[in-house]
């Protein structure tokens, strides 16, 4: 039974809801992931196992035949699914299917459209893509090339689209394409519905990947295509603007959410091989190098849930959040890489093999920090939707009692942002802007952590969170140290408290990691 403690910002409900969904990724994905792993295969068969739990079309209104699941409770079943196999290519095709491929038409459709798809998508009769990037256009996505150009009758389609997820196995796929020869911004984009039985849609190449072999990922190519009119999606001109930008923070949430649970699953391998594990007469779990391994990826893992599950709720309580989202995804990615490696190291040669399963997320994690705008875009996204210190002040504030280091260094990244507000190498040079970027990620990272004290969490006390925050500020504060470098002629002040109040927590960290440790290893 997987301990309650492993994910301690569950309710009792979603506890119920994240073990079945743990429950069958461990019990019918886990067996064959190693063989579909090796031999980059497609299981039709495990995707009709998803059909039969209500998995394939938990997004979609029950109307439509799905399970209506807000974007928190799908976030937790993304989380849960990547804990319980460590299938990073199911998982990845499950959730293009149910976000990207259908929350579009969940959010433009017309009501025919609605009745029509929806159905199918939910049911898993039809698996469903989202095709944006072509081979020229990848960051720069809004100057895609693929032409919509309108006929008699409908729309004619011509172009390719790269790196497009469920390519070689779906049967609909929402496609972003310009139907304005006005600029090569994103207006004039239209997003439309495309059928892969129409005439003219052609898997040009199976593509193979680093990681992820589970997922089959495809080259499309359209050649003058006839869609019908109908399958326009929401209004001309503007499916980059309305459709794939919202799409992209469920994107950017949901899917993030795997690599928690990949994480924890990392974890948990870790915990039970170094208690398992003799070397020089003892248990390697006695090793502070071990220790620290095991207690920063569980910082980590805990980390990224806080943040992504409140970037969650506040989009299920309709609150537009484009740089959050953002946030969220680069500092989890960015971390769940760092675990990765640990996993890997921790268990040494056997690590390296398939059987261990850990190197499996080695090579599909990756991909979190490229997929769904890559880390440079996303520190470019942070920085340029950073409202201001007026709405920033309005919603963040500084401590007023500082009672740890990791207090003060809170409040020290509040003033640099604020300091920073007005400077114009924030806009003007990418090295600030980065740096910016980070500090900002930093500083809602300790903020979250530290409104969680303030909360009663049944599987997770006050001390214990005060010890994690302590930590994560440490194992952050040290990952993130060249980047705020780069502000030292902009805020050296700051970075020197900072740098001394990082001290504080370093003269103490093993016996910060050695006390957490006790704590966390019977939750294998």
């Amino acid at each position: 039974m997987r301990h309650p403690k492993l994910n301690p910002y569950l309710t009792e409900d979603d506890f119920d809801f994240f073990n079945t969904v743990y429950d069958f990724s461990e019990n019918k994905v886990l067996p064959s992931a190693e063989e579909r792993d090796e031999k980059e295969i497609w299981s039709n068969e495990l995707w009709k196992e998803f059909s039969k739990a209500g998995l394939t079309g938990l997004s979609i209104p029950s109307e439509f035949g799905g399970e209506s699941a807000s974007c928190l409770q799908c976030s937790h079943a993304t989380d849960a699914f990547s804990a319980g196999s460590l299938d990073g290519g199911m998982g990845l095709s499950w959730a293009a299917h149910m976000i990207i491929g259908a929350m579009p038409i969940v959010f433009q459709g017309t009501e025919a459209q609605k009745k029509k798809y929806l159905p199918k998508i939910a049911s898993g009769e039809w698996i469903a893509g989202f095709a944006l990037s072509e081979p020229a256009s990848g960051s720069d996505a809004a100057s895609l090339l693929t032409r919509a150009e309108e006929v008699e009758g409908g729309w004619k389609l011509n172009g390719s689209k790269m790196f497009i997820t469920n390519g070689p196995v779906g049967q609909v796929f929402v496609v972003m394409a310009r139907t304005s020869e006005k600029g090569r911004g994103p207006l004039g984009i239209s997003a439309f519905i495309v059928e892969e039985s129409t005439p003219g849609f052609k898997v040009s190449k199976v593509l193979k990947k680093l990681g992820h072999h589970t997922s089959m990922t495809a080259e499309l190519v359209f050649e003058d295509m006839i869609i019908p009119k109908e399958n326009l999606l929401g209004p001309i001109n503007s499916g980059f603007l309305r459709i794939g930008k919202e799409t992209l923070e469920w994107e950017r949430t949901v899917f993030v959410a795997g690599l928690s649970g990949a994480m924890e699953f990392c974890f948990r391998t870790g915990m039970r091989y170094a208690k398992e594990r003799v070397q020089f007469g003892k248990s390697i779990s006695s090793f502070y190098g071990m220790k620290d391994i095991l207690v920063r990826n569980w910082v980590y893992i805990q980390a990224a849930r806080r943040l992504i599950y409140w970037v969650a709720d506040r989009k299920d309580k309709g609150i537009p959040s484009p740089l959050e989202s953002s946030l969220g995804k680069l500092i989890s990615s960015e971390i769940s890489e760092d675990v990765a490696k640990d996993a890997v190291q921790l268990l040494g040669g056997y690590g390296y093999m398939k059987e261990y399963t850990v190197e499996r997320f080695y090579r599909d994690v990756k991909l979190g920090t490229i997929g769904g705008g890559t880390s440079e875009i996303q520190r470019s996204i942070i920085a340029s939707l950073y409202p201001g210190k007026i709405k920033f002040m309005a919603d963040f504030s500084r401590l007023t009692n500082e009672v740890s280091p990791a207090d003060s260094i809170q409040n020290i990244l509040f003033d640099i942002l604020i300091d920073m507000d007005a400077e114009p190498a924030r806009k003007r040079l990418q090295s600030v802007e980065f740096a910016f970027a980070d500090v900002l990620s930093l500083f809602v990272i300790l903020s979250l952590s530290s409104e969680d004290a303030k909360k009663d969490f049944p599987h997770y006390t006050i001390g214990e969170k005060l010890a994690d925050r302590n930590l994560l500020t440490y194992y952050l504060v040290g990952k993130y140290l060249t980047s705020l470098s780069r502000l030292s002629s902009y805020a050296n002040s700051h970075l020197n408290k900072l740098w001394t109040n990082f001290q504080l927590i370093a003269t103490n960290i093993e016996n910060s990691v050695n006390e957490r440790f006790l704590t966390l290893q019977d939750l294998a």
